[in-house]
């Protein structure tokens, strides 16, 4: 994913040493199961009325419909790419939906996982906030609706219709440059410092605060329904922020020291590496969430179970 734009000199380097073809591989394997995941984790919860509920699940759902959009356009891209050697169709439009989803999409994830880590401490903590319609409106929904909000506007504006000249290479990933959006002074900055350094810091800071209070809070608590359902709060909460933080962190530590003056070469392999674990994230959230979603784990293992009963029943009475 594209996030600075001011580093020219590293996009040379964008392709990592790993080869085409299993990189290729690597991500077609992985693509097609996490698309499939995240379609049965959407229909469930919007289906079922229980997890549909559930506050803490309108985030997820959220995460679940950008990273399908990156799933579905950025990473097919990428196989064209992979496979081709070259980007295909060389268009200016198509370059244009690759940058959105790649840089605009995928920053829109890591800003409302940043508010999903504030969001989960108060539903933890200060669940009281959310009983009365009001309050809920205030500190559930409005902050949600007012994210997507920015996160369409800022990068439709910036990046589709630009206050500068776009230029491409059909010839390198994610057509070679970056939106020319990132070398105006004051959108770079922005993007860079608002849209990535910061919700990567506020991701770090409150899964820290939270697994302390969680620890403290447990030595003190002695309702032990209560505890199950921090428990399992924050174990959810901490697992999509590990997967996040993997990638998110290195690269924005390097992107933080080259604004404060560090020479562009100080670790350029590790934003290189680390951008394209950023796909990473991408395609294993899916998984995590289901193994965090303890209710629909469990329901779709027992559909399995029945299934496969069933077929082993006909095969019985039918043993032609």
């Amino acid at each position: 994913m594209i996030t600075n734009g001011s580093l020219t000199g590293l996009f040379s380097e964008e392709e990592i040493s790993v080869p085409r073809q299993v990189r290729f591989w690597l991500f077609l394997i992985l693509v097609i199961p996490s698309i499939y995941c995240s379609c049965v984790l959407l229909f469930q919860l919007f289906v079922n009325k229980k997890l549909q509920s559930q506050l803490s699940n309108h985030i997820i759902i959220c995460l679940l419909i950008f990273g399908l959009i990156i799933e579905l356009i950025d990473i097919p891209l990428h196989l064209s790419f992979l496979q081709l050697g070259f980007v295909w169709p060389s268009t200016r439009t198509l370059c244009t939906v690759w940058w959105f989803v790649d840089t605009g999409i995928y920053n829109g994830c890591v800003i409302i996982m940043a508010w999903g880590s504030i969001h989960r401490c108060l539903l933890i903590f200060h669940d009281r906030l959310f009983l009365v319609a009001k309050k809920r409106l205030l500190f559930h929904k409005m902050p949600l609706f007012i994210l997507i909000l920015y996160i369409l506007i800022f990068y439709i504006v910036v990046i589709i219709f630009p206050p500068c000249s776009n230029t491409y290479d059909y010839n390198l990933p994610i057509c070679g440059e970056y939106p020319c959006y990132l070398d105006v002074p004051l959108l770079g900055i922005w993007d860079t410092v608002i849209n990535s350094i910061i919700p990567t810091a506020i991701i770090t800071i409150f899964s820290i605060i939270l697994l302390a209070r969680v620890y403290i809070q447990k030595r003190h608590l002695n309702r032990a329904n209560r505890w199950r359902r921090q428990r399992k709060m924050t174990i959810q909460l901490f697992s999509i922020c590990i997967l996040y933080l993997s990638a998110n962190v290195p690269f924005n530590l390097v992107i933080f020291g080259h604004i404060c003056g560090l020479p562009l070469h100080f670790g350029a392999n590790v934003q290189v590496y680390a951008n394209y674990l950023c796909y990473f994230v991408t395609l294993l959230f899916p998984f995590v969430c289901l193994s965090t979603l303890s209710e629909m784990r469990k329901k779709l293992r027992w559909k399995g179970l029945l299934l496969f009963r069933h077929s082993r029943y006909i095969s019985t009475i039918n043993p032609k």
